[in-house]
């Protein structure tokens, strides 16, 4: 069973240590890139967890490193900071359908 690793503030980060994952605080969005691709590097990770304020910085340099990869699973989590807005699920089955 693979690891479950968390890039993003000291708040969410220490959450997710105590619940058993690794993880690193990171300050600068700027170095986002750089850390996953060291991090994608590593066998024994199976699912990077990404805080949004850090993604949303540096969102098209992420996107186009985790566009081909196959792991580990890259996943863009809300922090205690993020601002938080009603998701709509009809909008997303539209366009995970194609109709959207």
């Amino acid at each position: 069973m693979g690891k479950i690793y968390v890039i993003g503030d000291k708040y969410t980060t220490n959450l997710y240590r105590l619940l058993g994952a690794e993880g690193e605080v990171l300050e600068n969005p700027e170095l986002l890139p750089d850390r996953i691709n060291e991090i994608r590097k590593r066998e024994d990770v199976e699912l990077l967890l990404i805080t949004y304020d850090l993604y949303n910085v540096v969102k098209e340099k992420v996107e186009e490193i985790i566009a081909g990869m196959k792991r580990p699973l890259v996943s863009i989590i809300p922090s205690p900071f993020s601002e938080s807005k009603p998701i709509d699920t009809k909008s997303l089955l539209m366009k995970a359908l194609g109709l959207g």
